[in-house]
């Protein structure tokens, strides 16, 4: 199992892209994973689940490799200020409960 270091480097991930996931097993439904960048050495990756938006800590992240996979990384598109002002928006929207499963 690849270490989050690994994951990161090696899908050359940089803040604001997002990582598109799905279950192992009979995944119907993507979930969606935004790379933050680091804080202090530590990645840093924000998502909307069942309990909000978040920030999901390392060894959850961890976790959720066990039962979904990457299906494919989305580059943001941006130029550096965008993608700055997109992990601003992101941030901001830390705390939020509005949960949709069908829109989110």
């Amino acid at each position: 199992m690849l270490t989050l270091n690994q994951f990161v480097n090696q899908n050359r991930l940089r803040p604001a892209d997002s990582i598109i996931m799905r279950k192992k097993f009979f995944g119907m439904v993507d979930h969606y994973v935004i790379y933050l960048g680091t804080i202090n050495g530590r990645h840093r990756f924000v998502a909307n689940y069942t309990q909000g938006v978040r920030v999901i800590p390392n060894s959850e992240l961890v976790q959720f490799l066990s039962y979904l996979i990457p299906k494919q990384i989305e580059a943001f598109p941006g130029n550096e200020f965008q993608r700055r002002s997109a992990v601003q928006r992101a941030e901001s929207r830390i705390g939020e409960k509005a949960y949709d499963y069908l829109a989110n």
